[in-house]
């Protein structure tokens, strides 16, 4: 049945990427005509979001299920490359200041909106959680691949290639996901924030290079920017204990800064804006020394003024605006750390030089 879902989810997919390619056929026809290749992609999104479950790694139905998840990730690409639709801003009730949310947006986002209404994405980053645990597992994943291997007389190459797919597949349809706030709403945020520690506290450990972008030890860093870009609309307090108690605001600092020259500059504008709602954020405020526990650790983050923000702002000078919390952030923590060491020299430190908010 999963098969043959596929299969019809690639005859369907193939035909509305045919479709794109001819839109300026398309788009002149009248407003029936111009929709129906989105109604054809969401009917094929739809079968391959049901298709989603989670079995075994490497079993036959996981290797199924790793087609469907290509055919959606192909289907996010693909609509990517679609024009904006310029009717929503028309629609009624619709908020002129947004951006939308998934069901009134501009942009076409068919596949991540299905996998919200099919309520799969707590399910898939559950399941990207426990590929990751079995990936770092180098016994029990060598077992199963030499199994795997007597079971499809396929090779070793050929089955980590299955891996590589189902990573980036899956992590592109999370890291789409999540940039969008009525998606974390309904996410297991504390699985979300102890998914990005286990993943940076291995490569820590391992002290390997995240590697391939695509891959969750790259793609982790867009999960933390937009946990910290949308804080503030869920659970603030919990989730800025939980962040603080896994330390993964150090976690991904530190991640970034050993391998910044790898990665790719979407990611870096992505961090520094993630930052800067974090400094920008309330509770955050009146708490952030409780996330440097030593004068270390404050001199690591601001090393991110010139490996991360002064790059930035050299190629493209009006973020400046954008990510000024992160710049004021800087200031904050170089007036707390000159404050402590005037305190160690004379007993006392202006109080200027006290004052822990970041707006100060």
């Amino acid at each position: 049945m999963a098969g043959r879902y596929v299969n019809e989810a690639a005859t369907i997919l193939s035909l509305s990427i045919l479709q794109r390619f001819n839109c300026e056929v398309i788009f002149a026809q009248d407003s029936v005509e111009s929709e129906r290749p989105l109604k054809v992609c969401a009917e094929a999104g739809r079968k391959c979001v049901r298709n989603i479950h989670q079995y075994p790694v490497l079993s036959a139905e996981w290797i199924a299920l790793v087609d469907s998840l290509k055919q959606l990730s192909r289907l996010v690409q693909l609509e990517g490359r679609m024009p904006a639709n310029p009717k929503v801003l028309e629609a009624r009730g619709r908020d002129r200041e947004s951006e939308g949310t998934l069901w009134d947006q501009e942009a076409h986002e068919n596949a991540i909106r299905i996998l919200v209404e099919e309520a799969k994405v707590n399910l898939c980053l559950r399941m990207m959680f426990d590929f990751k645990k079995w990936q770092y597992n180098s016994a029990e994943k060598q077992a199963v691949i030499e199994e795997a291997m007597k079971a499809y007389e396929s090779t070793e190459v050929q089955l980590e290639q299955k891996c590589i797919q189902f990573e980036d597949c899956l992590g592109t349809l999370l890291r789409k996901a999540f940039m969008h706030v009525e998606t974390l709403q309904l996410m297991d945020i504390p699985l979300l924030i102890e998914h990005c520690a286990f993943i940076l506290q291995a490569c820590f450990n391992l002290a390997e290079s995240p590697g391939d972008a695509r891959l969750q030890e790259t793609v982790v860093l867009y999960y933390f920017s937009s946990l910290m870009k949308h804080a503030e609309a869920l659970n603030n307090s919990e989730l800025l204990a939980r962040s603080r108690e896994l330390q993964l605001v150090e976690l991904a600092v530190g991640h970034y800064l050993r391998f910044a020259d790898q990665f790719p500059d979407e990611l870096k504008h992505s961090l520094a804006e993630g930052l800067a709602a974090m400094a920008d954020n309330e509770d955050f405020q009146t708490e952030w020394e409780t996330f440097f526990l030593s004068d270390d650790a404050k001199l690591t983050f601001l090393a991110l003024e010139e490996k991360l923000t002064a790059p930035i702002l050299e190629e493209q000078p009006g973020k400046r605006r954008e990510i000024r919390p992160l710049l004021d952030f800087y200031n904050t923590i170089k007036r707390s750390m000159l404050g402590a060491q005037m305190q160690n020299l004379h007993g006392f430190a202006p109080p200027y030089m006290t004052l822990a908010s970041p707006r100060s």
